[in-house]
């Protein structure tokens, strides 16, 4: 006599989990893009791909203009409705070879497979500035926003992930720089003004900590009494190589980097103890 015995278990609810866990990690929550974690993988693979064939890929990077303006004046929740919108713009906008991430904030980055040259990326571009500066209707309010992108090549301007997302984010810098609402192509000479402005950045840094800074004076005079009525201050670097720096040179880094309030602090400082100076001397 023969006995078979059998032992089943069901699963099904380990699988479940277990894809719920690889969504998760792979997935951003709050558009159902693909995150950080997975956009890592899909151009590694695609990078990968593109050598083995001699093809070429296109990676964007995305930043939202203004998206904080939206989440001050109209809230979180607005916001995250304003993400998800343009997270659909953005996958409308390109095929389902490609792949569009969310690498948090209001930062994208989009994947343009086997993209044959600059004017077909361009014409994805363009549409998609199209598409992010209409209107949205959030929380009962017209909401405007639009998108500063920047655009290189595998493997043109670069062979590997950590150098395209980098030439990407370069050339998204310099859309800004030029007023927003436009997309740029990367160029090395892009790569070496980051560079000098880097070294500027650090180089600022120190000059707060080593006091370079001078403060000089000038007189408002009235034009109808010609007397003096008070003064301005206006601040100098005493660079340790370049000589003396006139405010151009560095104002407008010192505000995009947040230097500008501990060197306002500085000037206030400074001016308030060149007025006792003088005042004891008299």
């Amino acid at each position: 006599v023969a006995f078979v015995s059998c032992i089943m278990r069901d699963v099904t609810e380990k699988l479940r989990a277990e894809r719920h866990i690889e969504h998760l990690a792979t997935t951003d929550t709050l558009t159902g893009l693909a995150n950080r974690n997975a956009l890592l993988q899909k151009m590694a693979d695609a990078v990968a791909r593109a050598a083995r064939t001699r093809g070429q890929l296109a990676v964007m990077f995305i930043d939202l203009d203004k998206f904080k303006a939206v989440n001050d004046t109209l809230g979180h929740a607005a916001g995250d409705t304003l993400l998800r919108e343009c997270a659909q713009g953005l996958t409308s906008c390109v095929r389902e070879v490609d792949v569009v991430a969310r690498l948090g904030g209001d930062e994208f980055m989009v994947l343009l497979n086997d993209a044959p040259n600059a004017a077909t990326v361009a014409t994805v571009a363009d549409r998609m500035l199209k598409l992010l500066t209409a209107p949205y209707r959030l929380s009962g309010h017209d909401a405007f926003t639009s998108a500063s992108i920047g655009i290189c090549f595998f493997p043109g301007d670069g062979k590997d992930v950590i150098a395209l997302m980098k030439n990407a984010d370069i050339a998204m810098y310099h859309a800004k720089e030029l007023g927003r609402n436009n997309y740029q192509f990367f160029a090395e000479e892009m790569n070496q003004r980051m560079v000098r402005r880097a070294q500027l950045e650090r180089e600022l840094r120190a000059a707060l900590e080593n006091q370079e800074f001078v403060l000089h004076f000038q007189p408002q005079v009235s034009v109808a009494s010609g007397a003096i009525q008070g003064t301005e201050s206006l601040i100098r670097w005493r660079h340790p190589r370049r000589g003396l720096l006139a405010p151009g040179e560095f104002i407008t880094l010192a505000e995009e980097t947040g230097l500008i309030v501990p060197m306002g602090v500085w000037i206030l400082n400074e001016a308030c103890r060149t007025i006792d100076r003088k005042s004891t001397r008299l």
